[in-house]
């Protein structure tokens, strides 16, 4: 049972990763100049207080130095820049410039209307059953990935 369960949802979540991820962001990301690497890139850099290469290279399921290529662009583009940390001159660090913060703002808003007239769609009941569905396998899955 559990195994069926298993492969069943593996396909739900590439399903969900196809549609509300990289689907029509091969070229570029919500009708915006950027790749989804740069997207994963800004969203990351704006998320995290310190955001290393390293961090953007996760985040874009890229090497490091695909992550330097990336963030190459978006500094090309004036929309994230880098500076080396305070404390380690070693670890190179990116933020976000005031047009990176004004584009990824545009996209999440793009995406999340998306997501509401779906959401609308649904019933209420179900929506609830989602959302505390998914906040717990998340929950869940990070426990084990980090050990926590």
């Amino acid at each position: 049972m559990i195994d069926t369960q298993g492969r069943q949802l593996a396909g739900l979540v590439e399903d969900v990763m196809y549609y509300f991820g990289a689907q029509g962001m091969e070229e570029e990301c919500c009708g915006e100049k950027i790749s989804l690497g740069e997207f994963r890139a800004l969203r990351t850099a704006l998320r995290l207080d310190v955001c290393t290469m390293q961090d953007i290279a996760r985040s874009a399921s890229v090497t490091k130095s695909g992550a330097t290529r990336i963030i190459a662009r978006l500094e090309d583009k004036r929309l994230a820049h880098r500076e080396q940390d305070q404390k380690d001159g070693r670890v190179c660090c990116v933020t976000l410039t005031g047009e990176g913060k004004s584009l990824l703002s545009r996209i999440e808003e793009q995406l999340t209307n998306k997501m509401l007239k779906i959401l609308a769609a649904m019933e209420p009941a179900m929506r609830d059953i989602l959302l505390i569905s998914l906040n717990s396998f998340l929950q869940t899955a990070q426990r084990q990935m980090t050990g926590k």
